[in-house]
This record gives structure tokens, sequence and C-alpha cells, in this order.
């Protein structure tokens, strides 16, 4: 067996490094989309694999009402579309809309599946891929069933800082600017409820809000939040 595979199969759990693949493997030049502006549209057949370089965008479904219903953010190292390029249906199920200005490299799915044939530790990174996003999934579901309102802003915040915060001067700053409107649609939850959530972290001294800019104070005392 492939001495590279066995030693990416026994770091599983370590994220994959996509930029370093993209790089190797891409020859496009990389997109710019403002903000606003859609990527892709649900039922697009892309033929084509996306990393994101810079910037975020939210994945979202529509209803047959008209409504949508935001079902993930993605930001720098994210890859969009495996779903679409790795089985039967092709098809993308959802839309990516820019929250903020936007830079994606895109690979052929020609390309992209050569690549992973000729190098099979790859597919590591795909199965790593597969499981966080089932993780999430599980997550989520069980915090609309079993949680409350509070606790699934906590939670929204903490994956956020997880994967995408910046430590500064001993606090964490989050890449982006969050209204309480747009954290609300994350949660499922009405804005107002949001409001009092992020008024309650505030007073317990775990982070600050200046017009969207969130910062996190007290990560431990976020992540018992997220526990309770």
């Amino acid at each position: 067996m492939n001495d590279k595979f066995i030693k990416r199969l026994e770091k599983i759990s370590h994220p994959p490094d996509f930029f370093s693949f993209f790089e190797n493997f891409s020859k496009r030049p990389s997109l710019k989309i403002k903000k606003g502006n859609t990527l892709f549209y649900e039922g697009d057949e892309p033929g084509k694999l996306y990393l994101i370089k810079s910037g975020f965008v939210k994945l979202y479904k529509m209803s047959p009402e008209g409504r949508s219903t935001i079902i993930y953010l993605y930001g720098p190292g994210s890859i969009l579309a495996i779903r679409a390029v790795t089985t039967a249906e092709k098809r993308l199920r959802h839309t990516a809309e820019a929250i903020t200005d936007l830079e994606v490299i895109t690979i052929p799915e020609k390309d992209y599946l050569e690549a992973v044939s000729n190098n099979p530790e790859y597919l590591v990174d795909l199965l790593y891929v597969f499981i966080d996003r089932l993780n999430h999934t599980e997550r989520r579901l069980e915090g609309f069933i079993l949680t409350d309102a509070m606790t699934r802003v906590a939670s929204f915040l903490y994956d956020l800082v997880i994967r995408f915060g910046i430590k500064k001067d001993g606090k964490i700053e989050l890449p982006l600017s969050l209204t309480h409107q747009t954290i609300s649609e994350f949660v499922g939850s009405f804005r107002e409820t949001v409001t009092v959530a992020i008024n309650r972290l505030k007073k317990e001294g775990i982070l600050e809000d200046k017009r969207g800019k969130i910062i996190i104070l007290n990560l431990q005392k976020l992540k018992e939040q997220v526990l309770m």
C-alpha cells in the first residue's frame, strides 16, 4: 500500500491542506466575486471543485414556498462542490452566496479525479471533509432538538472561533462582521432572540460586539455555554 496514503490515514483527524493541493494541481486563475453575488446555484452541474482562498460564503437551500434556509458557512481553506463531483447526482444541492468579497480557486472534475487517482493519499482528505460535515450536521440537529436559542448562538460562535478565529492581544477576533439578523438566519431564531443572547454573553464578559465585529474575551466560558 502507498506509504503516503498510510501516513495520511494515520493523521486522518488533521485538517487537509487544500491550499497546497490546488496550488499543485489547479491551472486556472482565481475568481473574484463581490459581496452579495452568487458563486453557484442549487441545481447547477459545476463540473469542478471550488476552494475558498479568501472571504466567506453561505450555503442555503430554497423551499418550494421560496423561503431560504442557511445550511453552512465556509471560509478560507474550505472546499465546495465535493458531493456534485464525487456522486452520480452531479448537481449542487445548495446555492452559495458571498457574504464578503470572495476569492476562489477552481479545479475541473477531470483534473481532480486524475490527481486523486495518482495520489491516493488525497482520498483521506476527502474522507475528512465528509466526516467533518457529518459531525456538523449532527451537532446542528442536536442543537435544534435539545438546546435553547442561547446555546445555539454560543455554539455557532464557538464553531466560528475554532475554525476561523484570529488571536490578538489575548482575545480572539472573528474575521467577518455578523449582524444579529445574520446570526439569527444561521441558528434558526428570531433576531430579537439573538440580540438577547448576545447581550447576555456580553454581560457575562464572554464577548464584545462592536457593530457586528465580534471579539471573544473568554473562550473557556463560551465553550461552557455550549456544553450547558
